[in-house]
């Protein structure tokens, strides 16, 4: 994956070199010595992290191998943000600058020779225009939407709902994903914003740390801060069957906490049977048909959630079928760095599914995937920053 992007990246950078480097010297005619160091050096910068990454890959230097994988200030500041900078930069910058191109071209066929000069003297300061603004643009909505906590309310209309869960507040969170960069600042600020809805109960769809065992401690303790008048639940992510099962599982016992998997919850709420469902369904574990069906089935309730990490579509689906109400998921990010080109969303979280990240219907159903807090790969957020999801229950008015 690092070699297929770095070998895209150069690509990209290349055209965009060309293109604004002839603009520069098209508008101010600057020093050609050091136009042509910047030309260089610029590029082979912004594709350094990468390359940092190959080389401690193949040379076997593990602290060089930490760094590029998990982070640290040093590495982090010189290497690992002005990469992911000049990733999204780029990909801003080179389709309006590759939609410039073609309108040249094809004014070069069908317009006049004064007007052809016109425009000749007007794409140079153009390409400058959109490149400085790209600039700006990036660095200003990668900072706000990496350090930004969206607060987001549906109101979910049910038919027949039980009278005594008309109002109901849940309130749904995921990948925390507590490392060296998501610390505990960040996450009390996150279980501030969740008190502060004064939940009726909170679910947790899985991913408590990056890796290892090291920030497990600061992970568990910061969601046993969570206030709700019925609980606080959470199910398995992938991240955490990696940092070991057994190790989260024993840190959240200290708080009288649990972490379900492949299991049925039934829950009192004042006259009311709610049914929590907790699927592990992750990378490393499916669920297989028996398990499912004997979960799924499961019909004495008067409203039945599933919980689960991923949100697979055949899942969804079969969720449906057995007469759930509600589907949270979380995993996807919100697909963490994703880019809107001319009304064209890039998400690469549809590689797996076509529910990445918000509020969906599937007939009846709500199906809601959270942003979650942390990170997986990139340490940055564009157009889709860290959430905390509360869900209203109304009766429906027929």
């Amino acid at each position: 994956m690092t070699l297929l992007l770095l070998g895209l990246l150069i690509l990209i950078y290349s055209y965009l070199t060309l293109k604004i480097s002839t603009a520069v010297k098209q508008t101010i005619n600057p020093n050609q010595s050091i136009l042509k160091f910047f030309t260089i050096f610029i590029p082979l910068y912004l594709v350094s992290y990468p390359l940092v990454g190959l080389i401690g890959f193949f040379l076997g230097l593990q602290s060089l191998i930490s760094s590029f994988r998990f982070g640290n200030k040093i590495f982090d500041v010189l290497f690992t943000y002005p990469f992911w900078f000049g990733l999204v930069f780029a990909v801003q910058t080179f389709f309006p600058l590759l939609a410039i191109d073609i309108v040249k071209i094809i004014s070069s066929l069908i317009a006049t020779s004064n007007l052809q000069a016109k425009i000749n003297s007007i794409l140079p300061r153009l390409t400058l225009l959109i490149a400085l603004t790209s600039a700006i643009y990036s660095g200003i909505k990668i900072y706000i939407d990496t350090n930004a906590i969206k607060q987001k309310t549906i109101d979910f209309e049910i038919e027949n709902l039980h009278p005594s869960l008309n109002n109901f507040k849940i309130v749904h969170i995921s990948d925390i994903q507590a490392d060296a960069r998501t610390k505990r600042e960040k996450i009390q600020k996150y279980i501030d914003i969740v008190n502060s809805t004064n939940p009726d109960i909170v679910i947790f769809t899985g991913d408590m740390v990056t890796y290892g065992t090291e920030h497990i401690p600061i992970a568990v303790e910061m969601l046993s801060k969570i206030k709700s008048k019925s609980g606080f639940y959470a199910c398995i992510g992938d991240h955490d069957y990696w940092a070991g099962i057994e190790n989260i599982k024993s840190e959240m016992q200290k708080y009288g906490l649990k972490l379900y998997s492949n299991e049925n919850l039934r829950l009192k709420i004042n006259n009311a049977n709610l049914t929590l469902t907790f699927i592990t369904n992750i990378y490393s574990e499916r669920p297989n048909f028996e398990t499912l069906n004997s979960l799924l089935s499961e019909n004495n309730a008067d409203l039945k959630i599933l919980i689960t990490h991923q949100p697979s579509e055949n899942l969804v689906e079969l969720a449906h079928e057995n007469g759930y109400k509600i589907f949270l998921a979380g995993h996807t990010h919100g697909g963490q760095v994703t880019f809107s080109i001319f009304g064209f969303k890039i998400v690469p979280s549809r590689v797996e599914t076509k529910y990445v990240s918000g509020d969906y219907r599937f007939n009846s159903m709500l199906i809601n995937v959270n942003n979650g807090l942390g990170f997986t790969l990139a340490p940055i957020r564009l157009n889709a920053p860290a959430e905390v999801t509360i869900i209203k229950l109304r009766s429906k008015v027929k």
